[in-house]
C-alpha cells in the first residue's frame, strides 16, 4: 500500500505547474478561495477616493456659512437706507435730471435689496433647521447661500455708487458729474468685492493670478489698444478739465471743427450738442489731442460783432444812435461791458459799421445775432436811414 501512494507524490512533483491538480478544501467539491491581490486591495482605495472625491461640493459649506453672517446684512441694509435718507433730505434742490437718475438707481437698489433679504432669511431659516453635527449641510442650501452672498455683493456696489453720486452731486450743485468718474469708481470697487468674495470661498490667491498673467495682459492691452486709449485720455480730461458738462466748446482738430454744448463726459467719448439739436461723439483720444476752444469759462462775457454796410452820405453819429438803441432793446446783450459802434475801414461803395456787444450764455450767439440784425435794420430805417447796395461804374469810351 504504501508504494504506490510514493509514486502517486512523486509523479504529481514532477508535473508543470499548469498542470499540477489544485488542492482541495476539507469539503468534498469545494475549492479554496484565491488569495486576494494586493493590487486589487489599491485599485479599490483609489476607487473610493475618487468617488469621496466627487462627492465633496465644488463650494465649501463651511466657507459660506462663515460669511452669510446677519452683521454684514444689517450693514448693507443700513448704508442703503442712509443713502436714501441723505437724498431724501440733503439733496431737494438737485434738478431734474439729476432727481430722475438717483431715482432710478433707488429703483433699481430697491429691487437686489429685496431679492438679498429673500435669500438671506430663506438660508437662516434653512440652516437652522439642519443639525451640523449629524446631518452634512445640502448642495441646495450651500447654493442658496452663495446667491445670498453674490446678491449682497450687488446691494453693496449699488449702495456704494449712490453714495458717490449723491457726494458728487452734492459738491457740484451747479457744474455737471461726469459719469466717467462714477463708472470707473464702479468698476474698480465691484473688481474688488469680486476678487475677495473669490479668495474668501474658493481659497483662490487673486494676487497671484494677477502677477502670473502678464502674457495675457499683453494680448488684452494690444487687442484694446483704441478703447484703453480713450479711457486714460478721458481720465487725463478729468485730471486737467479743460472743460466740465454744460460748458460751450469748439474742438478744432486741423481741418476739423466741432463746437456745441458738452452734455457727457464718458470712458469712451465726450458727447456735444451740436448748434442744430443734434449730439456729436468725440472720442475722448481725439479730444486729448486736438484744441479745445472753452467759452464757458464764467469769468468774462463773449463779445460778437454785427457790421451794417452804409452809403457814404449817411451821418456816422446817426448811425452809431440808431445801432445803440438797437442794442439796447435786445434782452442777454450786456451793459457792462456796454455795446459800442466801430468804424474800422471804408470802401468805394459803402462804410462798414462793426457793432460789438458782449453775452454771457455761448448758446444764445445765433439767437441773439438774428434779434440784433433786425432790430438795427428796424432802427435805421426809422432814421431815414438805408443799407447801403454794391455800386458799378461804368465808363464809355469814345
Amino acid at each position: 500500500m504504501d508504494g504506490p501512494k510514493d509514486v502517486n507524490k512523486t509523479t504529481e512533483n514532477l508535473l508543470p505547474p499548469w498542470l499540477s491538480p489544485r488542492p482541495k478544501s476539507s469539503q468534498t467539491g469545494t475549492p479554496f478561495k484565491d488569495r486576494a491581490d494586493p493590487s486589487d486591495q489599491t485599485l479599490k482605495d483609489s476607487d473610493l477616493a475618487m468617488a469621496s472625491k466627487l462627492n465633496q461640493p465644488w463650494i465649501p459649506p463651511d466657507r459660506v456659512a462663515t460669511l452669510v453672517q446677519l452683521e454684514p446684512a444689517l450693514l448693507i441694509a443700513v448704508l442703503a437706507l442712509g443713502s436714501w435718507l441723505v437724498y431724501r433730505f440733503a439733496l431737494r434742490s438737485l434738478n431734474p435730471d439729476r432727481h430722475r437718475s438717483l431715482r432710478a438707481q433707488f429703483t433699481s437698489l430697491s429691487l437686489h435689496l429685496a431679492v438679498f433679504t429673500g435669500a438671506f432669511s430663506s438660508y437662516a431659516a434653512w440652516l437652522g433647521q439642519t443639525d451640523p453635527l449629524t446631518d452634512p449641510t445640502p448642495r441646495l442650501l450651500t447654493y442658496l447661500g452663495l446667491i445670498t452672498l453674490i446678491w449682497g455683493a450687488l446691494v453693496f456696489v449699488k449702495t456704494a455708487r449712490i453714495l458717490l453720486s449723491e457726494y458728487l452731486f452734492y459738491k457740484h450743485m451747479r457744474e455737471g458729474v461726469p459719469l466717467l468718474l462714477i463708472n470707473l469708481f464702479t468698476l474698480l470697487f465691484s473688481l474688488i468685492v469680486s476678487g475677495w468674495l473669490t479668495s474668501e470661498i474658493f481659497a483662490i490667491k487673486v494676487g497671484s493670478i494677477l502677477a502670473t498673467s502678464a502674457a495675457l495682459s499683453l494680448v488684452i492691452g494690444l487687442a484694446a489698444q483704441d478703447t484703453l486709449g480713450n479711457l486714460f485720455a478721458g481720465i487725463a480730461l478729468q485730471i486737467d478739465k479743460p472743460y466740465n458738462i454744460g460748458d460751450w466748446i469748439e474742438v478744432h482738430n486741423g481741418p476739423q471743427k466741432w463746437g456745441g454744448k458738452v452734455m457727457e463726459i464718458s470712458w469712451r467719448a465726450t458727447v456735444l450738442l451740436g448748434w442744430s439739436e443734434e449730439f456729436l461723439t468725440i472720442p475722448n483720444r481725439v479730444v486729448a489731442m486736438s484744441q479745445v476752444s472753452n467759452f464757458s469759462h464764467g469769468t468774462l462775457p463773449i463779445s460778437r460783432s454785427v457790421i451794417f454796410r452804409l452809403p457814404h452820405w449817411a451821418p456816422a453819429e446817426d448811425v452809431r444812435n440808431a445801432l445803440l438803441r438797437a442794442a439796447k432793446r435786445i434782452k442777454g446783450i450786456t451793459s457792462d461791458p456796454a455795446p459800442s459802434v466801430l468804424t474800422i475801414e471804408t470802401g468805394e461803395s459803402w462804410i462798414p459799421y462793426k457793432l460789438v456787444y458782449s453775452l454771457n450764455d455761448f448758446g444764445t450767439q445765433y439767437t441773439i445775432a438774428d434779434q440784433m440784425v433786425q432790430a438795427g435794420m428796424d432802427e435805421l430805417r426809422a432814421s431815414g436811414l438805408e443799407l447801403a447796395t454794391p455800386q458799378i461804374q461804368v465808363n464809355q469810351k469814345a
